[in-house]
């Protein structure tokens, strides 16, 4: 059966889960799993599988007893059934969040060192997530003009060509589809084509401030103290917080009609007197 942070629907992942043990194990039944959740009914797991009976605070113990989880997978089901149970939507809102931040991580297709062209220009991620969202046939003008700053006709097709060529993309029909919808250039890779393009990035976010109305971007500082002993758990902490990013993107698949690009940017703004020069 699939993991359990595939599903959306904890009765559904209740079933499968029974299904699955009783292919396994013949012998298993909802009165043997009752038993070993310590729930009073023996009818308890086909009752919530039917719709029948809600899960309690007390109860989703018992079943993650019963179930064998332990750790992310016992907290997801926590908010699973939370989120399937909750009648208002800002609470379902907060534990689809929950749901959200205990998935692991996605499955990123690092860039080998030989496809590095990728990077060599900033415009070239944002025509692999354009060349997807609709036909656009030969219509290179018209793609030119979709990326902002509005790049030319020939750079638009050039490009295309190259994420072609690096193996990026692939035709798919009239369209075009992504070989890795997640790729990463890794967390540590000191690359003077990866550099650039940050240095792109964080230009495009400093211009953005003055040629983008503030409805439609976000930008914002924060200046805080701290040990240097913090440095790398906030570190640790942005990367988390961009895996669950790309889990939102995945999730809403395909069907974007829009890119965007996230600066994370923390670095320090003193220097320790140990590190003066003499």
């Amino acid at each position: 059966m699939d993991r359990i942070e595939s599903y959306t629907d904890y009765r559904k992942f209740l079933q499968d889960f029974y299904e699955d043990r009783k292919k396994r194990s013949p012998t298993f039944s909802h009165r043997q799993f009752c038993q070993k959740a310590g729930l009073g009914s023996p009818s308890f797991l086909r009752e919530v599988i039917d719709g029948k009976r809600n899960l309690t605070d007390t109860s989703i113990a018992q079943f993650v007893k019963g179930l064998e989880l332990v750790d992310r997978d016992a907290a997801f089901f926590g908010a699973l059934v939370r989120f399937n149970q909750a009648v208002d939507p800002p609470s379902k809102q907060t534990f689809l969040e929950t749901m959200r931040g205990l998935r692991r991580k996605v499955s990123v297709e690092l860039v080998p060192l030989d496809r590095y062209d990728y990077y060599s220009n900033w415009y070239l991620p944002v025509l692999r997530e354009l060349a997807i969202q609709r036909d656009w046939g030969e219509d290179w003008i018209a793609l030119a003009r979709s990326v902002r700053p509005r790049i030319r006709k020939g750079q638009a097709r050039e490009g295309i060509a190259l994420l072609e060529k690096l193996g990026f993309l692939e035709r798919d029909g009239k369209r075009w589809k992504q070989t890795d919808p997640a790729i990463s250039s890794g967390g540590e890779v000191d690359s003077m084509a990866v550099r650039a393009g940050n240095r792109d990035y964080a230009r495009l976010g400093h211009e953005a401030i003055d040629a983008i109305a503030p409805t439609q971007r976000d930008i914002s500082t924060i200046v805080m103290g701290l040990p240097a002993a913090a440095f790398p758990v906030i570190k640790q902490e942005m990367r988390e917080f961009k895996d669950r990013l790309v889990r939102i993107a995945q999730d809403f698949g395909q069907d974007g009609d829009q890119v965007y690009a996230m600066n994370l940017q923390f670095f320090p703004l003193c220097q320790n007197p140990s590190e003066e020069e003499s």
